[in-house]
């Protein structure tokens, strides 16, 4: 009988040993698959609080440059409540609002919003869309929408042009009527932009009312960038005004500054040449010239 004995304990032995060991393994598997619960469930928790904060409270935003072919998006549906004011769409611009030069209107823009064609700096033509320009100027952002007031102005004779806060606006020539965002500041902004006409390293002066003579002022940013120049010392109206004032010697590419050029008649012929680091192009006859004061 004692052989038989020690033969089972032998026997029961290993196999107890046997099933601590696969418990042991076991339980670090399970532990490992509830941990990866965990970090699964706590990601999804923090991606859904990350969404719900970017959607709330100021900052944030930032989008494509507008451009006048890039509204090919549907309407954005109004919000019941992104601010204080009217509900708009981001297409909507100020020609839409009816009014007198004077008068002062607040819209608010949806959260969520798309860039829509804006034209000037400070002071936009009024078929510029609202929200866009409100953006441009720094007031709201794309991505939270908000609250604008504009005041209606007269019209123009010319639009400048700039890069904000990823917006890109284009210059344009006359337009009947304007409207700047009412801010404690915007005298002082708007002084500033009818002063002097903020434009980009390749506006040309094509977008000017030509009158032979007539002398316009304009501001060109800091960070040049090349642009397409034809002549030497008289220009062609299409030529960068503000590479033509780099070329002229009355401008430096890294600082940029202020550009009065003046109106000429055209020439038969252009000749181009390179001077301070500028190479601009030959051309035959054009119709309408400029020279840098």
């Amino acid at each position: 009988m004692t052989p038989s004995y020690q033969s089972t304990q032998a026997t029961q032995e290993p196999k107890y040993q046997e099933s601590l060991f696969r418990l042991e393994r076991r339980i670090p598997g399970r532990c490992a698959l509830l941990l990866l619960a965990a970090i699964v469930l706590g990601s999804a928790g923090c991606s859904k609080l990350r969404n719900e904060n970017s959607n709330a409270g100021p900052g944030g935003g930032g989008h494509t440059s507008a451009s006048p072919d890039n509204s090919n998006t549907g309407p954005s549906s109004p919000p019941s409540s992104a601010g204080k004011g009217t509900p708009t769409t981001w297409e909507a611009n100020a020609t839409s609002l009816n009014g007198k030069d004077g008068q002062t209107f607040t819209v608010a823009c949806s959260p969520g919003g798309a860039a829509h064609s804006v034209w000037g700096s400070d002071i936009y033509p009024a078929d510029s869309s609202i929200c866009t320009a409100g953006v441009h100027s720094g007031l709201i952002t794309c991505q939270q929408g908000g609250a604008v007031t504009i005041e209606l102005r007269p019209g123009r004779t010319i639009y400048g042009c700039s890069e904000r806060n990823g917006v890109t606006t284009s210059p344009y020539g006359s337009y009947q009527h304007s409207f700047v965002f009412k801010t404690p500041n915007t005298e002082a902004v708007v002084r500033e932009a009818e002063d002097q006409t903020p434009v980009l390293w390749n506006t040309s002066a094509s977008m000017v009312s030509f009158e032979t003579g007539k002398t316009y002022k304009f501001k060109c940013p800091s960070g040049g960038k090349e642009s397409s120049v034809w002549g030497t010392d008289i220009y062609t109206l299409d030529s960068s005004i503000c590479n033509a004032a780099v070329h002229a010697g009355k401008l430096a590419s890294e600082s940029g500054g202020s550009v009065t050029i003046e109106l000429r008649p055209g020439e038969s012929s252009y000749k181009g040449s390179t001077r301070n680091g500028i190479k601009t192009n030959d051309y035959g006859k054009y119709g309408q010239s400029f020279v840098v004061k």
